[in-house]
């Protein structure tokens, strides 16, 4: 929860994407229940008190074909991903298999840019702990931008649409 003017009540909802990149065959789309967790129970009559649902994405290289085509850099990454894999499947120690994953997409122009500037982050990201925070601030970021960004289209489609306003905006901007 992110702090505003020292009011720790106040905060957004970040929604966090569920992808998997793991190494088990898994479909496209998947709905994930906590409740698959549960110990099974005597009578197959009860239901789960807590139930939580999360839509889990198949990000491996070949897999969600429309969602990698809509974004670039996600298919980027599951490439970049791919290279380490199969780096380990060949042998390579994991730092090497790390380093020589970036070092085949930086020479493919893939992640190239990103990968130049942030080689060391990135083996530490494979290589330690997911930081939470550091995701969550990017997810903020990101929702801002594309909120900035939605408002925008959102206006323009209005003032297409409305002749009164288009009159308006003519006469307040002396066009």
């Amino acid at each position: 929860m992110e702090k505003s003017d020292g009011n720790a009540y106040l905060a957004l909802a970040v929604a966090l994407a569920t992808w998997y990149n793991g190494n088990q065959t898994e479909a496209d789309y998947q709905e994930l229940c906590i409740s698959d967790a549960f110990l099974p129970t005597e009578s197959s009559e009860e239901k789960p008190a807590v139930e939580c649902r999360a839509v889990m994405l198949n990000i491996n290289l070949g897999h969600n074909k429309e969602l990698m085509e809509k974004c670039r850099a996600l298919w980027e990454y599951a490439y970049f991903v791919n290279e380490v894999k199969e780096n380990l499947k060949n042998g390579v120690p994991i730092e090497n298999a790390v380093a020589e994953a970036r070092k085949a997409c930086i020479d493919k122009d893939i992640l190239k840019e990103f990968l130049e500037k942030n080689s060391s982050e990135v083996e530490d990201v494979i290589l330690e702990e997911f930081d939470r925070e550091w995701y969550e601030k990017k997810v903020r970021e990101e929702s801002q931008r594309i909120g900035v960004e939605e408002g925008r289209n959102e206006e323009l489609s209005r003032i297409a649409e409305d002749e009164k306003l288009r009159e308006e905006l003519y006469r307040e901007y002396g066009l």
